[in-house]
């Protein structure tokens, strides 16, 4: 278990088996994100990973983390009426071949499902970020070891403008966290009014 940042030194630990070879170059992750106005003043933000582990991993979980509400006076774990604060709204990436999902259907693509969390003891993440993990209807299948995928979450949060978040991003694969950078906005913590669930339920049918 550790938590592997992307520089070449740390990159090879995390493809220790490999030897020599140079594979340790075609290992690498990123992030970068946009934002769109959603309904009912909602902002809908958009993250595009990319990573490459040289035929070592795969993807078991991508994390992002949101530094930006850390500290939050307006969001807080546990509190009912601010639950809807940050919405996942979940994630695509092509699916190695021969993918099916659970109804039995083919499926080129794997179907990321986004949760929050507020602590990951594994990875080592103490505050507040998005989970997308491979949890449900392509939960038989396996994503790629490089590819780009396209994530996404729904915030009451109006974006700060666009900047590096280092380390924001902390995808798990197999037993190794790998730690990359995100550049794009993330919402802030603004002060606003709880809506009904069923206003974030039509949000997610519009988004996933």
């Amino acid at each position: 278990m550790r938590r592997t940042s992307v520089c070449a030194m740390a990159l090879a630990a995390m493809i220790g088996g490999l030897g020599a070879s140079g594979a340790q170059g075609a290992v690498a992750c990123g992030a970068v994100g946009d934002v769109t106005e959603g309904q009912n003043g909602a902002y809908i933000y958009t993250v595009t990973v990319t990573w490459d582990f040289g035929g070592e991993a795969l993807p078991d979980e991508i994390n992002l983390v949101l530094p930006t509400l850390f500290d939050c006076e307006f969001y807080t774990p546990g509190n009912a009426l601010e639950a809807n604060y940050v919405i996942p709204l979940g994630g695509t990436s092509l699916a190695q071949p021969g993918c099916y999902n659970v109804a039995g259907a083919p499926s080129s693509t794997i179907a990321w499902i986004g949760t929050m969390r507020f602590f990951d003891e594994f990875c080592w993440i103490e505050g507040v970020h998005v989970r997308f993990a491979n949890t449900g209807a392509t939960v038989n299948c396996l994503p790629l070891s490089a590819d780009t995928g396209v994530f996404s979450y729904a915030s009451f949060g109006a974006p700060l403008p666009s900047a590096v978040y280092y380390d924001a991003l902390v995808i798990r694969a197999g037993d190794e966290c790998i730690v990359c950078d995100y550049e794009g906005p993330l919402p802030d913590c603004n002060l606003w009014a709880p809506v009904e669930q069923t206003t974030w339920t039509t949000i997610k049918v519009l988004y996933r």
